[in-house]
C-alpha cells in the first residue's frame, strides 16, 4: 500500500455519495492516490475497464464501486436526510 492510500485513510473522510461519485468520475481521486487505472481497480474491486468507463464519461459508478471505494479508503458517508454512515468492507469468513 504506497504512503497517498495510507494517508487517505488516515483522514477519515467524510462525503456525501454525490461528492465521491464526483471524486470518481472525474478521476482525482485516483490520481490524488497516484495510481494507475489497474491499480485503483483493483484496490476497489472493479474491473479496469469499469474505472476507464466512468473516468471517459462512458458510464456512472455502480453503488458497488461507490460504497468499494469508501470502504477500502475508510470515507464515511454523510446521508443528508438520515445523518452520518460508516461503510466498512466485508469481513472474510
Amino acid at each position: 500500500m504506497n504512503e497517498n492510500i495510507k494517508k487517505v485513510m488516515a483522514e477519515k473522510r467524510r462525503m456525501t455519495i454525490g461528492q465521491l461519485t464526483d471524486l470518481l468520475i472525474s478521476g482525482n481521486l485516483r490520481r490524488e492516490l497516484r495510481l494507475s487505472k489497474t491499480d485503483f481497480s483493483e484496490l476497489i474491486d472493479v474491473t479496469r475497464a469499469t474505472v476507464r468507463r466512468v473516468e471517459g464519461f462512458e458510464g456512472t459508478p455502480s453503488m458497488r464501486m461507490v460504497l468499494n471505494t469508501a470502504a477500502t479508503l475508510r470515507i464515511g458517508i454523510d446521508f443528508p436526510e438520515c445523518g452520518h454512515v460508516e461503510v466498512v468492507p466485508k469481513r472474510s469468513r
